[in-house]
């Protein structure tokens, strides 16, 4: 399968899922000889024979490389956090890889001694990304994508959690977090009244669409009984699909768990269908797919899985002062989220 990782794709719409987003902060870019110099403790002796920069991470820095003499290539992933981010994704890979397709962690250097950033060398997984996978793809396709992609969502929220919050390097609750009608209404005000979304929305938009906060707010007030393990940025460019051989596709691979945490499903269901035209055939096929895998969804969960998703989109637009083309997109999607709902 060809490595297409380094492309975004268009939604059924034309739309391009995060396309032109700006980073968060520069590539980190390594000569060979610096990429020798990094690895020689994971690969003692040896060289690198090819390196090449994996663009579709807006955060950490990832190399596809391979070494001499050897055929198979491997995943460097430069971190942009601390250490406890590499471990959380290392321990959340061993939680989940007997359910889930994720790239084994091979080699680990925490210590910031060798470099200045933590940084892994994790398995190689062919496959295309959903975004790059869209254009070229029939309806009968994608329909096929987005049902195993649901069902492979339901095995993630498979994982429980006795109680919603912030996970730490050993998946302990580090800091506790519930997504309730008080936390809702509260990050949104401080967004739209006193933070950059609300500069950046306008003053009408703000409006609008704080009006629609308090009048759907009290929706988020049911919690579940156990929350669960969420991707948190579970969407096309994290996810590696490959032809299953029967005519369908195969998860490769869910990349990226940086910002897992543990609270309610509704949160990656929001972000994988963030783009989506309502009703659209991959929506349909991809909530069949994770209803018959077992993922359970409550009443009207199609607005409630948009708020959650809100909360999302104003932390972004929050940070979008330096990155017009993240604003533009974000506000894009705030203004189909008031089309739809407002």
């Amino acid at each position: 399968m060809k490595d297409s990782r380094q492309n975004a794709a268009p939604g059924e719409d034309g739309w391009w899922e995060k396309a032109g987003w700006e980073r968060g902060e520069p590539f980190v870019r390594l000569s060979l000889a610096e990429l020798n110099g990094l690895l020689e403790p994971a690969f003692p002796g040896r060289s690198v024979e090819f390196a090449h920069s994996l663009g579709t991470g807006l955060s950490n820095s990832n190399y596809k490389i391979r070494m001499r003499g050897e055929e198979r290539p491997y995943v460097l992933r430069i971190y942009r956090g601390d250490a406890d981010i590499l471990r959380k994704e290392e321990a959340i890979a061993r939680l989940v890889r007997s359910a889930v397709p994720v790239p084994a962690f091979l080699f680990t250097d925490a210590s910031s001694t060798r470099f200045p950033r933590p940084w892994a060398l994790l398995e190689w997984h062919a496959g295309e990304l959903l975004s790059s996978l869209r254009p070229t793809a029939s309806q009968e396709e994608l329909a096929c994508a987005a049902a195993v992609l649901g069902r492979t969502l339901a095995r993630v929220h498979a994982f429980p959690f006795p109680e919603a919050g912030l996970l730490g390097p050993e998946l302990e609750i580090r800091t506790p977090m519930r997504l309730d009608e008080a936390m809702f209404t509260g990050f949104a005000e401080q967004s739209l009244m006193h933070g950059e979304a609300g500069r950046l929305l306008g003053p009408r938009r703000t409006e609008t669409l704080w009006a629609l906060c308090r009048r759907h707010a009290g929706l988020l007030e049911e919690q579940p009984e156990v929350y669960s393990l969420i991707h948190s940025d579970f969407n096309g460019r994290n996810v590696l699909l490959a032809p299953d051989g029967s005519g369908g596709y195969e998860v490769t691979a869910v990349l990226d768990w940086e910002f897992a945490f543990a609270g309610p499903p509704l949160v990656d269901i929001g972000n994988m269908l963030r783009y989506e035209p309502p009703g659209s055939e991959f929506e349909r096929h991809f909530i069949r797919g994770y209803v018959q895998a077992g993922g359970v969804l409550p009443e009207r969960w199609e607005l409630k899985s948009k708020l959650a998703d809100l909360i999302a989109l104003l932390d972004l637009l929050n940070g979008a002062a330096k990155a017009p083309n993240r604003a533009a997109d974000l506000i894009r999607l705030i203004d189909r989220l008031l089309a739809e709902w407002a």
